[in-house]
């Protein structure tokens, strides 16, 4: 997939997108002026956001694309190598979130547990990602995608790295093929997730932890 500014900037006016960005901000629970940190923040439409809610945010990004996309547009990050060490002080921020990003990581333990160490006691996790459930998985095909994970594996995992998962459902069912049908399953999230089928067999999983 070519991750470039017309892509990101595209994606923002996306329904699914912004239900996303809603629920993440959401269970992230932040107070007035909280420091969050965006892990692959790519263009930078969610540190937009979080700024609307009041947040200091800043992201960080290894893509080169997804840096020029979000200087371009004036949102403030940190370009970060391979290596899953973050640049920033032990306890630095309330909440990290991650939207499609954790589905890219060749070594999702070590950033968690990065995650952990510059979150301060109590601070909350919350991250976005493709759901293995999903009746088709031929939506993610993407050669930078790294693993897709069920619902129970990532919960296992953040579970290891010094977290207390909260909150684990999925969002967007797949209902047919059919593009009125996806638009359906997108409008009504909210409702599908209630049910439980759908609540573990939506496109994205959203998850929320808090670290201990």
């Amino acid at each position: 997939m070519s991750y470039t500014l017309d892509y990101f900037t595209a994606r923002e006016t996306w329904r699914d997108w912004r239900v996303e960005a809603r629920l993440l901000t959401d269970l992230a629970r932040l107070a007035p002026a909280a420091r969050v940190l965006e892990i692959g923040c790519g263009g930078g439409g969610l540190l937009k956001h979080l700024g609307e809610y009041g947040a200091s945010a800043v992201g960080i990004e290894t893509s080169q694309q997804a840096l020029t996309a979000a200087r371009t547009r004036g949102f403030k990050l940190v370009q970060v190598g391979q290596s899953h060490a973050l640049p920033f002080c032990a306890g630095s921020f309330d909440a990290i979130l991650g939207q499609h990003v954790v589905e890219h990581l060749p070594d999702v333990p070590a950033m968690l547990s990065e995650c952990s160490r510059v979150l301060k006691p109590g601070g909350r996790l919350v991250l976005a990602t493709p759901n293995a459930h999903y009746p088709d998985p031929a939506h993610f095909a993407d050669t930078d995608h790294n693993h897709i994970y069920a619902p129970d594996e990532l919960c296992e995992i953040i579970g290891r790295t010094g977290f207390v998962v909260e909150n684990c459902s999925t969002v967007f069912p797949f209902l047919s093929h059919s593009r009125a049908l996806r638009g359906l399953g997108v409008v009504a999230h909210d409702l599908f997730r209630r049910t439980p089928y759908f609540s573990t067999h939506g496109r994205t999983i959203i998850l929320a932890a808090q670290k201990l």
